[in-house]
């Protein structure tokens, strides 16, 4: 009597590691993007928290603001938000921001945090990936709720 596998359990066999591995793969790139989604959100509040920080603590004098300006975060002196203010300025991941359509000012506005008081405008950030979705809500005390 032979000893071994026929070529159709070899087959059936690699078939259900295939399903198996696809699966598995599948299963991570959803984790990796989720994981993207929310470190995106993350950047974002504290960028804010970074800003309204340093208005109440009157650094610099200056109320601080946050923006989105050419694909980057930027947390600025003063009420005027761009490069030629900017004090901090972090990348931001391209997919997230062009899905959540950053690049029109309705929805990234120029959050200004005023110095002393932290209070500034409400407004809210809509972060957008795939099927999910986050608001970041900033309250006219300078609040912000994630």
């Amino acid at each position: 009597m032979q000893r071994g596998f026929t070529l159709i359990e070899i087959v059936v066999v690699i078939g259900i590691l295939a399903v198996l591995l696809s699966l598995g793969l599948f299963m991570s790139m959803e984790t990796l993007r989720g994981t993207i989604y929310r470190s995106e959100a993350a950047t974002i509040v504290s960028l804010l928290q970074k800003a309204r920080s340093r208005g109440m603590a009157n650094i610099e004098q200056s109320p601080w603001s946050v923006c989105y300006v050419n694909t980057q975060y930027v947390v600025a002196k003063g009420a005027l938000c761009n490069a030629a203010t900017a004090h901090d300025v972090v990348a931001a991941n391209p997919g997230v921001a062009a899905a959540s359509s950053f690049a029109d000012p309705a929805k990234f506005p120029t959050i200004v945090f005023a110095q002393l008081s932290g209070n500034t405008t409400a407004t809210s950030i809509t972060v957008l990936q795939d099927s999910r979705t986050q608001t970041i809500a900033i309250t006219h005390e300078g609040t912000i709720i994630w």
